[in-house]
């Protein structure tokens, strides 16, 4: 996790622009749902956003003349971008006054940092920047031995009991599942604990925070009977 600082100063346009790349990148690998809604906040953030104080802010009437929605679609977007890491509630907008937001970057690269590469090299080492971390040259990964036991019957990589978790979680909780349990690996199964690995350590504390709850439900239903269940990142 890293403090996320403001955007001003020399290649501030450039970090902005960056951000947003991120965003609709990464939504158009997702859900139908999930382009609308990255979709529209990228037109708020392009409309309203104020850069110098890291902050949007807008009534959920303006909101939904912006998106050509309803007042009710526009409060179940705001609560999904909410839900999904990406915007950051710093004050209720009550009996239609305007609300105050902010972006979380610490959301944005966890939602979007396996497309980085896919940009291209001079997008990944900027966004890197954005975490604080800088460009670098990764260290050699060393050969990682994923390790697949079930309690009591054949696991295939990417299919079999933990294919049938992911299968549970995306449709008990689609949105969880499109933002972060699809970014989960079945690391080990072994003697009543099932450890699965995060692409991060963001993902791994956001999952273990707040979604440990439904995991471990989606986990036990396939696995039996699981003593304790450890979301370690890779």
């Amino acid at each position: 996790m890293f403090e996320a600082k403001r955007i001003a100063g020399p290649g501030a346009g450039v970090m902005k622009y960056d951000l947003l790349t991120a965003l609709s990148a990464a939504a158009l690998r997702g859900s139908v749902t999930e382009q609308t809604s990255v979709l529209r906040l990228v037109a708020l953030v392009t409309a309203r956003y104020n850069w110098v104080r890291d902050e949007l802010s807008s009534g959920q009437e303006e909101m939904a003349r912006i998106w050509g929605v309803t007042l009710r679609t526009a409060k179940r977007e705001v609560k999904r971008l909410i839900d999904m890491g990406l915007l950051i509630l710093l004050k209720a907008g009550v009996r239609g006054r305007v609300g105050r937001y902010r972006l979380s970057r610490p959301g944005i690269v966890a939602y979007s940092r396996t497309i980085w590469p896919e940009v291209g090299p001079d997008f990944e080492g900027r966004m890197q920047e954005v975490t604080g971390q800088g460009p670098r040259e990764d260290p050699p990964t060393p050969e990682t031995k994923v390790v697949q036991v079930s309690f009591g019957g054949e696991d295939v990589p990417g299919q079999g009991r933990w294919g049938r978790v992911q299968a549970r979680l995306r449709t008990a909780a689609p949105e969880a599942y499109a933002n972060w349990f699809r970014r989960l690996v079945l690391a080990s199964a072994e003697r009543g604990i099932v450890t699965v690995m995060a692409p991060n350590p963001f993902v791994r504390d956001y999952v273990t925070v707040h979604l440990q709850g439904q995991l471990m439900q989606a986990v036990a239903a396939e696995f039996g009977d699981v003593q304790r269940l450890d979301v370690i990142a890779g």
